[in-house]
Formats: structure tokens, sequence, C-alpha cells
């Protein structure tokens, strides 16, 4: 936050970075969803061929269909132990309510009161609660992707190294190496 000497410049100032990191959020459970609903798809498809050509296979060709049954094993566990298609609801209900707190932030600066503020903040956490464990690079690829399209300037943009951001929706790689990803920079 920043610090500001006059009383409404610094719950205008902390009214901002509470939007940013409320979008922030935003934009953090929409690339989670999409992550979690494309592997339910992909293992969930991938089971039912290899399920089918399993079945086929094993008439024909006994050596075939021993990898074939591996492979729908391995898909389903993916699906059983993964869960993906319930993690991608609960981000889903996170973008929702992370949306429906940018909605009402939604007014004029002159309309804005610290007791306003404080309630926002209120609920912010109150959504926060019930967020499973971040990932790290995610949330600060998330960040960066909120300065552009804020035009804060690439001055605030933090480092996300290349493998990072293919493993990314995955788990954390090299965390420590981050910056902490400060409101607004």
């Amino acid at each position: 936050m920043n610090i500001a000497a006059d009383p409404r410049e610094r719950i205008l100032d902390a009214w901002h970075d509470l939007l940013f990191a409320v979008r922030r959020s935003r934009r953090y459970h929409m690339r989670r969803e999409q992550s979690f609903s494309r592997l339910h798809f992909v293992a969930g498809f991938l089971t039912a061929v290899s399920g089918s050509a399993t079945f086929a296979t094993v008439l024909a060709d006994l050596a075939v269909g021993v990898w074939l049954a591996a492979f729908t094993a391995i898909f389903g566990a993916i699906e059983l132990v993964g869960q993906p298609f319930s993690r991608a609801l609960t981000h889903r209900d996170l973008t929702q309510s992370f949306t429906r707190l940018e909605k009402d932030m939604q007014r004029p600066d002159s309309e804005i009161t610290e007791a306003d503020l404080r309630k926002l903040q209120v609920r912010r956490l109150d959504i926060e609660e019930k967020e499973p464990p971040p990932i790290q690079i995610i949330n600060v690829m998330c960040h960066n992707e909120e300065v552009v399209a804020g035009g804060y300037g690439r001055e605030h943009l933090k480092p996300v190294g290349r493998l990072q951001s293919v493993v990314a929706s995955l788990f954390d790689l090299w965390p420590h190496s981050l910056q902490k990803a400060a409101p607004r920079g």
C-alpha cells in the first residue's frame, strides 16, 4: 500500500490497491479453472479412448492390450485422485466471488469512504479463506497481466522464468526465486 499524508489520498490508494488485488485474484482463479477443466477433459477423453481400444485390442493382441489397460488406469487415476472437475468448480466459484466483489467496488472516487474500504477488505478476506493454497508462479504471472492491463508500466513487472511458466499449472518451480508481487508495483 502506498503511504500518503492526506487521509483521503490514503483511502483512495488503499482502494486502488484492493481493486488491483481483487482483479489479480480473479485472473488467478480463471486460469486455475481453465487448467483443471482442460485436465478433466483430456483425462476423461483419453480414458474413454484407451478403454475402448483396450477392449478391442485384448480381443486381437494381448501385448498391446496390456499397455492400453495401463494408460486407462493412469488416466482414470488422474481423474479419481486429482479430481480436476471438482477443483475447476472450486476455482469457478472463487472467480465469481471476486467478480462480485469487483462489481461492488465500481463507484466514483468521491463516494469511497473508509468504512466502505474496510467492509470490502473483510469480504476479500472471507473469499480468500476459501482458497486452496496458491501456486506462487501463477500468482506472479497474473500480477504481471494486471500490471499490463492496468497500464501501470513495465517497471512493475515481476520476472518469471520460461520453465516456471511452462510448468506453472502443475506446480511451483523455484518459487523462492520470485519477487513478492506487491500491489501495483
